[in-house]
């Protein structure tokens, strides 16, 4: 005979089970300072190691990078390789070798104490085109020039601009695009223009007519030039076969100074005479790789100690021992049990009776605890469900990982 369904006590009344929703909005996390710093630094220390690659091609293909250079009669160019990124630096004539051209070798940079005075005169005649002439300027150098335009009422265009070989007849007819150039004036008639180089660089002159008609033009140039002192030198060449090489060798740093000569009948230069040379760098590849070993290193080093020294949430022991889990959960999430009693909604006296019961089917007791966040609101069964579901804890919202049980003696 079937024996009746035991009856449920009139005192107290079970509480029905409730469907917790599994809601993972964003607004409703915990935002975890943590997380976020160790991100943070791993991100830092990453941009670092691609910012040194971005400098090492900067270095490599901008900073000494070939580069070409006209240089005109009485000139000197200061150069100033890396002895650590730089293993040597060539010198090239581009076109015929002429002769007169030296470069000079300097453990410690040469004083610009030199001072040549020299003039030249030039006649010609001009129409729609421009004339020009390449010159490297030293700082402190100081032009005075001195023009005849006719006939009486004609006018040309004087320009002198930095770092450039030739002027733009289309930025010339532009009144918009004067301004950016180093120095620009409409001379008619006689006069003197005063220009003092405040920059060492390579300069063009340029006289231009846009006119049709021929107009005829004498300038006179006078020049306070300001060379380098290369009596202190400790290498020298002479350009015989058109190039020379420097071998950079000293750690504390190598200075190179290419000088042109004087306009000489006897040396067969003339006023007209230009040189058109190349700078190359040879890079010394052993000291990008050992910096970039120890970037890498740093970099990985860093990381490692970054991520043993963030804060993590300690987690219960996965241990048999009854005492050592018991104690586990009820000390570690004490707190959580009031933010439990809000999240399901009980009152009342009946909610203090239920605090050790699954917070899931309130009806077995709470023997297990989430990984990773810790808490311990269900039973095993329960959390079992969850963690298959691919569910979050129901207090701090955090995917639930792996369920580990809490055995009870």
């Amino acid at each position: 005979m079937a024996s009746a369904p035991p009856s449920s006590s009139p005192d107290v009344e079970p509480s029905a089970p409730f469907l917790v929703n599994q809601r993972t909005e964003p607004d409703l996390e915990i935002f975890n300072w943590g997380e976020c710093l160790e991100m943070n630094i791993n991100n830092f220390f990453r941009t670092l190691l691609v910012v040194w690659l971005f400098v090492s091609f900067y270095v490599i293909e901008i900073l000494y990078g070939p580069k070409n250079v006209w240089l005109g009669p009485n000139s000197s160019i200061l150069v100033e390789p890396s002895s650590i990124f730089i293993k040597s630096l060539q010198v090239k004539e581009l076109e015929e070798s002429k002769p007169g051209l030296m470069l000079f070798g300097f453990s410690k940079s040469p004083s610009l104490d030199v001072y040549v005075n020299w003039s030249e005169s030039r006649m010609f005649t001009i129409s729609n085109s421009y004339k020009g002439w390449a010159y490297y300027l030293n700082q402190g150098t100081t032009l005075n020039i001195s023009y005849n335009v006719k006939p009486q009422g004609s006018s040309v265009q004087l320009v002198v601009d930095e770092g450039i070989q030739e002027v733009s007849q289309s930025l010339l007819n532009n009144p918009t695009y004067r301004d950016t150039y180093w120095s620009w004036n409409l001379i008619q008639g006689s006069g003197l223009i005063e220009l003092d180089i405040n920059k060492s660089s390579s300069y063009y002159l340029a006289v231009a007519n846009l006119q049709r008609k021929d107009v005829e033009v004498e300038l006179d140039i006078d020049v306070r030039a300001v060379l380098y002192n290369t009596t202190s030198s400790f290498y020298n060449c002479t350009f015989s076969n058109g190039e020379c090489t420097f071998n950079a060798m000293s750690l504390l740093g190598d200075y190179v100074v290419v000088t042109s000569p004087a306009p000489s009948q006897a040396q067969g230069v003339s006023i007209e005479d230009e040189w058109y040379i190349r700078f190359s760098y040879q890079p010394r590849w052993i000291s990008y790789f050992i910096i970039s070993v120890v970037v890498i290193c740093f970099t990985l080093v860093a990381i490692h100690f970054s991520e043993r020294l963030q804060p993590r949430t300690q987690l219960l022991a996965n241990k048999d021992d009854d005492s050592s889990s018991t104690g586990s959960c009820n000390e570690s999430f004490a707190d959580d049990d009031a933010d439990l009693e809000e999240f399901i909604g009980n009152e009342g006296e009946a909610s203090k009776s239920n605090r050790g019961l699954c917070a899931i089917c309130c009806d077995a007791p709470r023997d297990c605890f989430f990984l990773p966040c810790g808490h311990c609101v269900s039973c095993y069964q329960c959390g079992t469900k969850i963690e298959e579901a691919g569910g979050s804890c129901p207090i701090c919202r955090r995917a639930v990982k792996k369920v580990k049980q809490i055995y009870k003696a």
